[in-house]
């Protein structure tokens, strides 16, 4: 986490935002490691932590045994709207401001699109996001939504 916050510092000091990493705050992993472990994480239950503080969750989130893995669903996303996304990718300011190699961006895609590269997936998904938001893509509702 730390790593991660010191790589996003020079890109918030840039945009002139103050990035927020509340699991850095000393109160919280104070607050974090008072609770034992075996509670956090049970023998049997994935979560107990989540199913005590939210009841009312549906039995089928609190009762699995691991988060799963989205990345065929991420690949089949990243193939049907390949085009969107490279022209997405394309048009953002970070390609107008020559922060990212639009050509290189969309040779990564058509690799993770195909199911080739799927350790890049992730960071495509960020830089994605990234553009879409940059280019003020989102409404309100679909902002409300998330």
């Amino acid at each position: 986490m730390g790593a991660s916050a010191r790589g996003w510092a020079p890109y918030g000091r840039a945009l002139g935002v103050t990035p927020v990493f509340p699991y850095l705050d000393n109160t919280v992993v104070r607050a974090s490691f008072a609770v034992p472990a075996l509670a956090r994480r049970g023998l049997v239950a994935y979560k107990p932590l989540l199913r005590a503080a939210l009841p009312q969750l549906p039995d089928w989130l609190t009762s699995r045994r691991s988060k799963g893995s989205f990345t065929a669903q991420r690949i089949a996303g990243l193939a049907r709207h390949r085009a969107q996304l490279d022209e997405l990718i394309a048009s953002s300011p970070l390609a107008d401001g020559g922060l990212i190699d639009p050509a290189a961006v969309s040779t990564s895609l058509a690799q993770a699109a195909r199911g080739q590269s799927a350790t890049v997936i992730a960071d495509l998904h960020q830089l994605i996001v990234t553009c879409w938001w940059l280019t003020g893509q989102t409404t309100r509702e679909e902002v409300a939504a998330c």
